[in-house]
């Protein structure tokens, strides 16, 4: 599902300003505010292998995909601006864009950074690669955020304070890291907010984000400072599509520039501008509302993307199944993703302590990372060579760590080395803990897994928790599900970029059901009890229900014919031993190699 097309928003706005009687004066305010989201990783891999007889014309390789997005839809809006000096904008990319625009596209890249500079377009980019940053720890965003800065400097491109995500991801655990990153402004989709609170509640103009502010892509006409002020969001969808009628990157031979298209919206947005639209950027008029309007606390909101009514929350990528679902390995891929970023953070404490420079891989790992986890290798409708192009660089970034962490040990004289990430120690030849006593089950779960046989195996570990392990065999059945029992209390999960989990009250949420990443795996299960799930095993996506405290682990595209292990791990005591827990599981762990 897309955002309604500029021609119809345009239709209804301009019948409201001069097609229709009003009772008062026009608006003395009005704005037009746009989001062009553009994904260079849009067919990550390429399209070689998308069609089932070989064609030329359309079995484009990944850098002819890359080139195609950029010459026949992104330098086309390009220059729609610099036609327009008065028309204002925001362009949204991940930071690899701009590498590719560097190297294979210097001309594009000067219209860029000319309307950049001069502030016409805000260019906002959140992560170098257009991950799926909610599913994992922050460290991932962290160094992928680093690398943006570092991209943006080197190309001389202002890098904008406003934020939209790949799939419109947002949540409210966001505040601290934007903060930290200097980014001012998060864009809330507006089918996101009114999935969870209801369409309609109209948003206010503006809410606080820790520091920072938020406001949603619904257009609205509110009274501020003694004025009305009309806004609407003229583009808010995939900027592949705006110059080519309607046409994205998969459809080879017609994903290229329509002038007649560009022309009709040319057309519209002149007269949007002649109805007293000034047309802006998400930055400038979040400036002056908040000259208006004092930003005020949002409604409790859970993290998210764009479509939630369409993807189930984040489930079409930890999970769900797509057009080409036969295909699908979800959580094989997210899965191999956390593997890789743990082990990334393993090698770098290892070599920190032998002493070794090992810069060069690290850091080709990072970026390998950032592009391996991009959404489209698990959603929302991923064709087989996208899911490799996951794969692929998750093993390689998993090789690169591993020869690291060979040659640490080495250096250090070792045979075997335990290493913390969470406290940077290291000890050669300290024994792996004990696996753990088997124990009566301290819950019943609820499994679902077709013709699968399934062993359930629980452990008492010696830090205390219990681990749950789930060895299904083969099977043709592709859809597996595991409910733990639950009370209903406030929902306590920590939310994607956030350190901490958070309590938030499940009263006034008006879906049937929502489902989280879980980027750290926690999620609370009530009466004293959390579940975390081991993301090297069970990155599938959580589903919660307002009325119920119990939680669904699912996942439809199991391989067929393929075993399956499943593993998480259960905590009954407070927030805070819990949430140590997940870190010392998911984010911060501690290994033997």
């Amino acid at each position: 599902m897309r955002a309604p097309g500029l021609r119809a928003a345009v239709a209804a706005l301009l019948l409201s300003v001069v097609g229709a009687p009003r009772d008062a004066e026009a608006a003395s305010r009005k704005y037009g505010l746009s989001v062009f989201h553009f994904n260079v990783q849009y067919v990550a891999g390429g399209l070689v292998g998308f069609f089932s007889t070989p064609d030329p014309r359309i079995d484009k390789t990944a850098v002819e995909v890359e080139d195609a997005i950029i010459v026949e839809s992104f330098e086309p809006v390009l220059d729609l601006f610099l036609a327009h000096p008065t028309w204002g904008g925001d362009v949204e990319m991940q930071g690899y864009m701009l590498d590719v625009l560097g190297e294979r596209h210097p001309g594009v890249l000067d219209k860029l950074r000319t309307l950049a500079v001069s502030g016409q377009v805000e260019v906002m980019s959140f992560h170098y690669g257009d991950q799926l940053f909610m599913a994992y720890p922050p460290e991932a965003w962290r160094r992928s955020q680093q690398l943006v800065r570092e991209t943006f400097e080197h190309h001389g491109v202002p890098l904008g304070e406003a934020v939209f995500c790949q799939e419109g991801q947002a949540g409210l655990g966001m505040a601290e890291a934007m903060e930290e990153a200097g980014y001012e402004t998060l864009v809330f989709p507006k089918n996101l907010f009114a999935f969870q609170r209801g369409d309609d509640v109209v948003p206010a103009p503006l809410y606080r984000l820790g520091a920072g502010r938020m406001l949603t892509s619904r257009g609205l006409t509110f009274e501020a400072g003694g004025d009305t002020v009309d806004t609407t969001f003229w583009f808010v969808d995939d900027g592949e599509l705006f110059a080519t009628g309607d046409y994205d990157p998969y459809l080879a031979e017609k994903f290229v520039k329509n002038p007649e298209a560009i022309a009709e919206h040319e057309a519209e947005l002149q007269a949007l501008e002649d109805a007293g639209y000034e047309l802006t950027t998400i930055s400038k008029y979040a400036d002056a509302i908040e000259a208006l309007a004092a930003p005020v606390d949002p409604p409790p909101l859970l993290d998210g993307t764009w479509q939630p009514g369409s993807t189930d929350g984040i489930f079409r990528w930890l999970g769900g199944a797509g057009l080409w679902g036969k295909d699908e390995r979800d959580n094989d891929v997210r899965t191999l993703g956390a593997i890789a970023q743990r082990e990334l953070l393993v090698a770098e404490v290892a070599a920190a302590e032998a002493g070794i420079d090992a810069s060069a891989e690290l850091d080709g790992g990072f970026r390998l990372l950032a592009l391996g986890q991009v959404s489209d290798a698990t959603g929302i409708n991923p064709f087989r060579g996208e899911i490799e192009y996951g794969l692929a660089h998750f093993t390689e970034t998993l090789r690169l760590a591993r020869e690291v962490v060979r040659r640490a040990r080495e250096a250090l004289g070792a045979a075997s080395l335990s290493i913390d990430v969470g406290t940077a120690k290291v000890v050669s030849g300290e024994a792996a803990p004990e696996a753990g006593v088997v124990v009566e089950p301290p819950v019943d779960l609820v499994i679902n897994a077709g013709d699968r046989a399934v062993t359930e195996t629980w452990r008492l570990l010696p830090s205390g928790e219990t681990e749950v392990t789930l060895d299904l065999t083969a099977g043709d059945e592709r859809s597996v599900s595991v409910v733990f029992p639950g009370e209903r209390a406030d929902l306590v999960y920590t939310p994607g970029l956030a350190e901490a989990p958070v309590s938030v009250p499940r009263d006034g949420f008006v879906f049937e059901h929502f489902d989280l990443a879980l980027s750290d795996g926690l999620i609370g299960l009530g009466g004293g009890w959390f579940v975390v799930k081991d993301q090297a095993y069970s990155h599938m996506a959580a589903r919660i229900v307002p009325g119920s405290g119990e939680v669904l682990f699912h996942d439809d595209t199991v391989p067929a014919g393929e075993p399956l292990r499943l593993r998480f791990r259960l905590v009954q005591g407070t927030l805070d031993q819990a949430a140590r827990a997940a870190r010392a599981l998911n984010v911060t762990p501690k290994v033997w190699r």
